[in-house]
C-alpha cells in the first residue's frame, strides 16, 4: 500500500527521535529539496551555538518557499509559516526516554556522518540536552498540536515507533 504526502513536508518531534535521518531518506526517494533546521539555526564549527534568528530565519522563509521540501525541526519560531506552506506534517511522538537513549548513545558513537549534524559540532553528551529532550520539549507538543489544527490543509501523519517509521518508508 503507497502511502500518499505531498511535495511540502514538516518533520517534527523530539530530538534524536531520527527526524532527520526520515527526512533525508524522503528526500531522496521523492527527489524533495531538504533543510535540517539545525544546520541553519546553530552556527557551524561551534559546540551547537545558536545562530542569530536575523541571520537564519530569512533563509528558512526563502527555502520554503521553493515549489517543494522536505524540513525537519521544530523551532516553533518559525513553525507558524513552516505549516501555513506545507501540505504534510509527519510527527513523531515516540517516548522521551526512547529518544534521551538514543541521544546518550549517539553522543557516545560519536559518528562524524550523521543525518543533520551541524558542520564541526561534537555531539557530546550533556545534562542540559537530557533536560530539554525528557523534560522540556515534551510540553511543546501541544503547542505544535494547536498550530497543526490552526492549518487544516495539512495531511498529519502520526509515527509512534521505529517500526511506524519503517512502515512509512516502505510505502513511500
Amino acid at each position: 500500500m503507497t502511502i500518499s504526502i505531498g511535495k511540502k513536508i514538516c518533520i517534527i518531534g523530539l530530538s534524536s527521535s531520527g527526524k532527520s535521518t526520515l527526512a533525508d531518506i524522503i528526500a531522496k526517494k521523492r527527489n524533495l529539496n531538504l533543510l535540517h533546521l539545525d544546520q541553519i539555526g546553530h552556527i557551524p564549527n561551534t559546540n551547537w551555538v545558536p545562530a542569530p534568528a536575523e541571520e537564519w530565519m530569512p533563509r528558512h522563509d526563502k527555502f520554503i518557499e521553493q515549489d517543494n521540501w522536505v524540513v525537519d525541526g521544530c523551532y516553533f519560531r518559525t513553525m507558524t509559516q513552516r505549516l501555513a506552506k506545507a501540505d504534510t506534517v509527519i510527527f513523531i511522538k515516540m517516548s522521551r526516554f526512547g529518544c534521551a537513549y538514543r541521544f546518550v548513545k549517539r553522543a557516545l558513537q560519536k559518528k562524524k556522518d550523521r543525518f543533520g549534524k551541524l558542520e564541526g559540532a561534537t555531539d557530546d553528551c550533556n545534562l542540559a540536552m537530557l533536560k530539554y529532550i525528557l523534560l522540556e520539549a515534551p510540553r511543546k507538543f501541544s503547542k505544535y498540536e494547536k498550530l497543526i489544527k490552526e492549518n487544516p490543509h495539512l495531511k498529519v501523519i502520526y509515527l509512534y515507533s521505529f517500526d511506524d517509521i519503517n512502515k512509512l518508508v516502505e510505502n513511500l
